[in-house]
């Protein structure tokens, strides 16, 4: 592995200190980081075998997803106006079961791009389809051809819950560590009562998933408190049925602690966030799924002076088309100052933090990842903000957050191995990326066919319900 000398730009290294270089360095060597510091301290280029010029630019750590599903890059739009519960049915359901090994493969090597090219190194894949061991190969094989970093979470059902187990126990040995250890294995095991109404999750299930994520040291993801205020088919409807919120649900059950990474989790109450305080679990926030969903803003300013782990993540294009997170940075700033009638709800710097550091401390990798640290892995992206869209900048932080856009990343490294140079993908070529363009389409268009959801792509005019 190449060292690799980063000068010039706007470093923002996210560690304890949140230290600020302008400009700075960033050293590599291997899969580490080797130095970061201001540029009058730089090494002598000489030493290095690839020295970047980032002047004009910022370089941060690289963006972790902490909430995504891969195979939904195959059903961007098709979501468009229909809230949670409808969407679950008449969408997530009929094309989840149409999804084979080729359809599984195709999107994620789509999604891998689409991550890359936007500056994320790392993201949580939240499985919510049955996956058997060739699924999960097909999965992830491209993963790692792609060269970024994934947290699967592979889904564990109730019925038949031995078996259940015993494959999620199969794909863990297999599969953690693979890829020069930037493949992770986690569980998604779902509590929240939507999914317990479809039949797929369980007191029992969530106390036996809770055991084995102990013993194999991972972490859970699990869909909460999300969905239509409604009394009739949404959330609203579970909570009074049940006497219960989701939250409580996990702390009757004893299982809620720091390996949790609860999604979405739109509407806490005032004893449910004072129980994931107490329980060290981390919250991941998608913004904008939440806003193309209408289902309601997250509160995350109150989580974060309740002193909640408040990450990022974005859930998937079939819910909101786009995994950019440059975009999520931007969405929370908004979406909390609208909620809260306040412009400083939350800052551009707690956004990056958000999609960076938090996010790495949600998944149990902050030792690793995270910020730019000596020793911590060499996963960081430089963005360009010499572009019309970000030109003037005043503050590199802010102009990233608010007027970047995810493919400004001119140079993306994860484990210290160039993955994007100069906008341009270094292990996939522009005619290789046309090829999976059309194949993605095609396998798309034939799931969407079975699934008789055509009319899920016309126009919708006169302006109406779909």
């Amino acid at each position: 592995m190449p060292r690799i000398l980063i000068q010039g730009g706007y470093v923002v290294t996210v560690d304890g200190a949140r230290r600020v270089f302008d400009p700075g360095y960033v050293a590599t060597e291997g899969q580490r980081i080797a130095a970061v510091g201001p540029s009058s301290a730089a090494p002598a280029p000489d030493d290095f075998d690839e020295v970047i010029d980032a002047r004009g630019c910022i370089v941060v750590p690289g963006f972790i997803n902490t909430h995504q599903h891969h195979w939904y890059n195959l059903f961007k739009g098709l979501g468009r106006g229909m809230l949670l519960e409808r969407w679950i049915r008449e969408l997530l359901v009929p094309a989840g079961a149409q999804l084979g090994r080729a359809e599984m493969e195709v999107s994620s090597r789509l999604a891998c791009l689409e991550m890359l090219g936007t500056g994320t190194t790392t993201c949580l894949n939240h499985q919510v389809t049955s996956t058997d061991e060739a699924l999960a190969q097909a999965i992830l094989e491209p993963v790692i051809e792609s060269g970024m970093r994934q947290v699967f979470a592979k889904e564990v059902r109730p019925q038949p819950l031995a078996e259940q187990l015993e494959l999620a126990k199969q794909v863990h040995r297999t599969w953690d560590g693979a890829g020069q250890g930037r493949v992770r294995v986690a569980l998604a095991i779902e509590s929240t009562a939507h999914w317990v109404a479809l039949g797929s999750s369980s007191e029992e299930l969530i106390l036996r998933g809770n055991d084995l994520a102990v013993q194999l040291g991972a972490c859970i993801t699990d869909h909460i408190a999300g969905g239509t205020m409604s009394r009739d088919e949404g959330y609203l409807k579970f909570v009074i049925e049940t006497g219960r919120t989701d939250i409580e649900y996990l702390h009757r059950l004893g299982v809620l602690d720091h390996k949790w990474v609860l999604a979405h989790t739109i509407y806490p109450r005032d004893r449910d966030i004072e129980l994931i305080v107490q329980s060290g679990a981390s919250v991941s926030h998608t913004p904008t799924s939440e806003a193309s969903r209408g289902g309601g803003i997250t509160p995350v300013r109150r989580m974060l002076q309740a002193g909640i782990n408040v990450c990022l993540g974005s859930d998937g294009p079939m819910v909101d088309t786009s995994v950019d997170m440059v975009e999520q940075m931007k969405a929370v700033c908004l979406f909390q100052n609208q909620l809260h009638l306040n412009p400083s709800a939350v800052t551009a710097e707690e956004a990056l933090e958000m999609a960076t550091i938090r996010a790495a401390q949600a998944i149990g990798l902050d030792r690793e990842l995270g910020s730019l640290e000596p020793g911590k892995r060499a996963d960081l992206a430089v963005f360009d903000l010499q572009t019309p869209r970000s030109a003037v900048v005043h503050h590199p932080i802010v102009s990233l957050v608010h007027s970047g856009r995810g493919p400004d990343a001119r140079w993306v490294l994860c484990d210290g191995e160039m993955l994007v140079r100069d906008f341009a993908f270094v292990r996939v070529d522009f005619a290789q990326q046309r090829e999976l363009f059309a194949e993605a389409r095609a396998r798309a268009l034939e799931v969407i066919e079975r699934a008789g959801l055509k009319r899920l792509g016309a126009p919708i005019w006169p302006v109406g319900e779909p």
